[in-house]
């Protein structure tokens, strides 16, 4: 089992600010193949040894490790804070965990207790849950407000040097199938990785990327061209299993359902911002006994043309259950 070191995950942290915040979406060192085998990274839960949870409503005090805690809410939109961070529960961090705990549906303490910590080391989507639509060196991370595609016939395509099987590209394209139906205005085809709209890949992520990171959505401007196009990273570490191999998915043994990471991180490219109910494929997080879902329900969606452009689709949604 791979170990992960306290003075590593710090690392990790430190990192992670600086790729999110200033140089987002997450770095990558290198193209990965796709894992043939069907184990992937394995997670050790160091944190469960290195923070630990204090009392509900115990008093502001020093909790060993909260530096950490309070660095991940500054990357997903908790926290307005900069590094370094303490260790002492203040008042901004109390209204950080109260937010969180609101939002998953957790018991509300204003602090860090077991089951906040819990929910914090599942595998989840590297987009924040409150959204940034600006540009920081070309690239930004996608959101309602980050209309970045004027068109309703959009393109996608595979990176070569992934080498994705034909068995894992059917499942992007079943997927990309499924959100064009359900927006009954969009037409998503596939193309060549050079020319499509939507780029997919798999990436080795550079050290300073958390364990939990399974991958990423993100907008860029073309090299030269003020021309943007979406990005779909997925972390090639893991094992992703497709439809037929369903019972073997299993998060704590790095094995994650492919068609259900698909589904949520092409709705962030389509406009769609994290969803706090469970049964959506728009949450944020990988949960234990909600492994796959792919089901889309167009009740609360609402698809308007733009009259300024009017060729320029604008997406608004609701929760997507």
């Amino acid at each position: 089992m791979k170990s992960y070191h306290f003075a590593f995950i710090l690392l990790f942290f430190l990192l992670l600010h600086q790729s999110l915040s200033a140089n987002f979406p997450v770095p990558y060192s290198s193209t990965a193949k796709v894992k043939k085998n069907k184990r992937g990274k394995t997670f050790e839960n160091q944190w469960k040894r290195e923070i630990w949870p204090s009392e509900p409503y115990a008093p502001q005090k020093k909790i060993k490790g909260l530096s950490l805690i309070k660095n991940y809410f500054v990357e997903f939109g908790y926290l307005q804070s900069f590094a370094p961070f303490s260790d002492f529960l203040d008042p901004r961090t109390i209204s950080a965990f109260q937010t969180f705990q609101q939002r998953f549906n957790l018991q509300v303490t204003g602090n860090l207790n077991n089951q906040t910590l819990n929910q914090i080391l599942l595998p989840r989507c590297g987009v924040p849950d409150k959204s940034f639509p600006r540009f920081i060196n070309n690239e930004a991370l996608p959101s309602y407000k980050n209309r970045w595609f004027g068109k309703r016939n959009l393109t996608y395509g595979f990176l070569p040097e992934s080498e994705i099987p034909e068995s894992m590209r059917k499942v992007f394209r079943d997927s990309f199938t499924r959100w064009a139906t359900a927006t009954g205005v969009l037409n998503l085809t596939e193309t060549t990785y050079e020319n499509a709209d939507i780029k997919v890949g798999f990436y080795n992520f550079t050290e300073g990327v958390p364990e939990q990171l399974y991958g990423i959505s993100s907008v860029r401007f073309q090299e030269g061209s003020n021309v943007s196009i979406g990005e779909i990273r997925l972390d090639g570490s893991y094992y992703w299993a497709v439809p037929s191999e369903n019972d073997s998915v299993s998060w704590k043994e790095g094995v994650l359902d492919l068609e259900s990471v698909a589904m949520h991180e092409i709705g962030h490219l389509l406009g769609l911002d994290h969803s706090f109910m469970k049964e959506s494929v728009m949450y944020p997080y990988i949960l234990p006994s909600q492994q796959r879902k792919i089901q889309l329900s167009p009740t609360r969606t609402t698809f308007f043309n733009s009259t300024v452009m009017p060729s320029l689709v604008i997406v608004e949604v609701g929760e997507f259950l």
